[in-house]
């Protein structure tokens, strides 16, 4: 597995549900969930990942609040348009909004793990006005060595190749990288991943992102603006993150002392899957907060 793609129907018939919906943004058709009444949280995902890492949240969210959360270009059931320079992450700022802006919504709680972090911190400096409170779960945000499966995939040998091919088994890798208990790594869990890998467009989704990310975040400029922002914040971090390094995390204190801060001993890149009552609590608890 890891040649050809899976047809989007039948995608679609395994992971998408009665709550999915699609919306034409520029030449491509978002994936969102939009669910529950209430102040408007906004959830972003990471690369090679979707909107199902958040399926816990939202279910205990909901009640609550009005959570939507989408597939951003080049992940779950969302694809790729025309112009591969249309997942450049500035493009992604401007993506998010405009999809906003399509569901007329003006003013929202931003959540964001991973390059998902990473849109929404820079959308909250591009639109300030707009951002309630900013949560950030293992983001992008400093220049450190790359993660080993993105310096693998992104090789100026490999990534000719990976664009085309990706397969099962580095996917299941990826998988257990973001997890810091490995016991929670399942094989529906994997599949998942993996599956939603074969979107037409994903992989090579991926492998621009990889590219990407060898040639823009190791370098020193990436963190520009993180001291600008100026919404109440919060950033969540696990301890055994593998692909950003929990040594990094002080930088974060450094750049916004005001900021609140939750550490996750013994999880790893994604804590609001890996361990989602506690993260959602957190979370609750700082939008609540003065």
């Amino acid at each position: 597995m890891g040649i050809g793609s899976i047809p989007l129907e039948e995608l679609k018939s395994k992971y998408a549900n009665e709550n999915s919906k699609f919306i034409r943004i520029d030449d491509v058709d978002l994936h969102y969930r939009d669910e529950g009444k209430g102040p408007v949280i906004v959830l972003l995902h990471g690369v090679c990942s979707s909107l199902h890492t958040w399926d816990v949240w939202a279910e205990k969210l909901k009640s609550k609040y009005r959570v939507i959360r989408l597939d951003l270009p080049g992940h779950g059931l969302t694809g790729i348009g025309k112009d591969l320079n249309g997942l450049e992450l500035p493009q992604g700022v401007r993506t998010l909004d405009r999809f906003l802006n399509a569901l007329k919504i003006d003013r929202f709680y931003l959540v964001g793990n991973s390059m998902g972090g990473y849109i929404s911190w820079n959308y909250s400096l591009k639109h300030p006005e707009k951002v309630l409170k900013l949560v950030l779960i293992d983001s992008v945000g400093y220049a450190q060595p790359l993660p080993p499966m993105i310096a693998l995939a992104s090789h100026p040998l490999v990534s000719p190749f990976a664009k085309h091919v990706l397969p099962k088994f580095m996917i299941e890798k990826s998988v257990e990288q973001v997890y810091g208990d490995k016991n929670k790594v399942t094989q529906e869990l994997k599949d998942r991943y993996a599956d939603l890998s074969m979107r037409e467009g994903n992989r090579t989704a991926y492998n621009y992102f990889f590219v990407m990310a060898r040639q823009k975040f190791t370098n020193a400029e990436l963190s520009e603006g993180i001291d600008k922002i100026r919404q109440p914040t919060m950033v969540m971090w696990g301890t055994e993150d593998e692909w950003l390094k929990y040594e990094y995390f002080g930088n974060w204190k450094k750049s916004l002392p005001k900021a609140a801060f939750r550490v996750y001993e013994g999880a790893g890149h994604i804590p609001m899957e890996e361990i989602p009552e506690v993260t959602v609590k957190d979370l609750e608890n700082f939008i609540a907060s003065e």
